[in-house]
């Protein structure tokens, strides 16, 4: 005799066999790889991500995250402003007058004139005034040969690599440096290939030349080809304690290690005296001390189980700072 029971749970397991039949259908029908419930929500996830930040406005982001240099940050928005205004008169069919893109970096080293120059070419890439925006660096050894005729090829080869991006000359001035009428002058003729290269590539390159301010005056000044081609100058100035200081902080904190709340007491005489000499090096002197604080650390914890591995105590850096003084 066959009960209502009997009659229900026939009835469940028939549906229940063809739902899962109409599963199987639609698992075979999907190609592999590409499940609707998993792939979807994050490529549209991604696509919003893209959409609500452009290369331009993650590179203005570093730029404002990075510390101090106020007026360079102020010149850099000036540049991009300048950038967005001449692309709008292009759309609206309106007169652009040509500007050199060139720039003079000035200042001492290690203010971040190399960081800069590679956030202008990401910026510049954001805003289709560069395709690639790379950073090629250089200096007088990777453009000057020591023979005649090498140099030109040499000059060449560097500038062929940064095309479509930024070559940023360091301590560009040695170009111009005088051979006493000993020699051939191998810089001037890398200078002259230089210049020829960006007369000739105008829209796919940008040239920095960077160095101390008095002998990038004088360099720029030296060939009317240079100061009718290098007409923005930006100046890096010195970094102050207390921005040397946020600096040191923010190296160690990347490095995973922490320093003792007051340091930037303890440091800054040492700060404050260092920084008068000729050889100082900013954000690099601040990174050889930091070097050099955990050696220190590490003698002063190597043969002590429990000690912190993370921390550099103030007489770390006290002892760092003492070395060559």
């Amino acid at each position: 005799m066959i009960t209502w029971a009997t009659i229900a749970f026939i009835l469940v397991a028939g549906f229940g066999m063809t739902f899962i039949a109409m599963r199987l259908v639609e698992q075979q029908a999907q190609p592999a790889g590409n499940s609707p419930d998993l792939v979807r929500p994050i490529r549209i996830a991604d696509a919003d991500e893209r959409a609500e930040t452009s290369p331009t406005e993650t590179a203005l982001a570093r730029l404002d995250a990075m510390v101090g240099l106020a007026p360079v940050k102020q010149e850099v928005k000036a540049l991009i402003a300048r950038m967005q205004v001449e692309q709008k008169r292009r759309d609206q069919g309106l007169d652009v007058s040509a500007l050199s893109q060139h720039m003079v970096f000035t200042g001492p080293p290690g203010v971040g004139k190399t960081e800069i120059a590679r956030l202008i070419g990401e910026i510049y890439r954001g805003l289709n005034v560069l395709r690639k925006g790379h950073v090629v660096e250089t200096d007088r050894a990777g453009l000057v040969a020591g023979y005649i005729g090498q140099t030109a090829s040499r000059t060449l080869d560097k500038c062929r690599e940064a095309l479509d991006g930024i070559l940023f000359i360091d301590e560009a001035y040695t170009l111009a440096a005088s051979t006493g009428g000993t020699g051939h002058d191998f810089g001037k003729e890398a200078t002259d290939t230089l210049l020829k290269f960006m007369e000739d590539n105008r829209e796919r390159i940008v040239v920095i030349v960077a160095g101390y301010p008095n002998e990038m005056r004088r360099f720029i000044e030296s060939n009317p080809g240079l100061s009718s081609r290098f007409t923005k100058t930006i100046d890096f100035p010195a970094y102050g304690v207390a921005d040397l200081c946020e600096i040191l902080k923010r190296m160690a904190t990347r490095q995973q290690f922490a320093l003792p709340d007051d340091f930037a007491v303890a440091l800054t005489p040492w700060i404050e005296q260092h920084s008068k000499a000729t050889d100082w090096g900013n954000a690099r002197s601040m990174r050889t001390l930091l070097e050099k604080a955990r050696e220190s650390q590490a003698i002063r914890i190597s043969t002590d189980p429990n000690a912190d591995l993370s921390r550099i105590e103030t007489a770390d850096l006290l002892d760092a700072a003492s070395e060559g003084s």
